[in-house]
């Protein structure tokens, strides 16, 4: 009994000592063909963790703003956001490459499993010309807390 336990270790320790230098190969280069001829199988599966402006959940003071530009006659008037930010952490999402039925790829992006938020959205909503201006007609917030599950598949493809 003892004399197998000793093989078994033996045979343990060289496996654990040979595989890491098999990953050592080096990388073939391919050319277009063969690389159209590659498969990820399953695509690839994805998480994300998103802090923006975090500080803000500490109370700290900021002034950071997110705007978007519309001119309409020659004046620009800007949607401002002021001080965008909290967590998102999103689970479970995935990306593929598929072909229809007609040959043509298309990307088959998955919607995340689980999405968690903590305190997400903006504190102010104003529309003014003046983009680093105080926001004087503020209308609204929005802050988002908790958590949801989607299901389903946005695809995308050339045109």
């Amino acid at each position: 009994m003892l004399i197998m336990l000793a093989r078994l270790l033996c045979l343990a320790l060289m496996w654990m000592v040979c595989m890491p230098l098999a990953a050592l190969a080096a990388p073939e280069p391919l050319d277009d063909q063969a690389m159209a001829s590659v498969s990820g199988q399953d695509g690839i599966g994805f998480a994300v963790h998103l802090e923006m402006n975090s500080a803000l959940l500490d109370g700290a003071v900021m002034n950071s703003r997110l705007l978007a530009g519309f001119t309409v006659d020659n004046v620009t008037t800007y949607a401002v956001a002021l001080n965008v930010g909290g967590i998102i952490d999103m689970y479970a999402m995935t990306l593929n490459l598929r072909t229809r039925p007609d040959g043509g790829d298309y990307i088959d992006m998955g919607l995340p499993f689980f999405v968690g938020v903590s305190k997400f959205g903006f504190r102010a909503l104003g529309v003014q010309t003046d983009p680093t201006a105080p926001i004087t007609r503020n209308y609204g917030q929005l802050l988002l807390d908790g958590h949801a599950a989607m299901r389903g598949h946005v695809y995308l493809w050339a045109q």
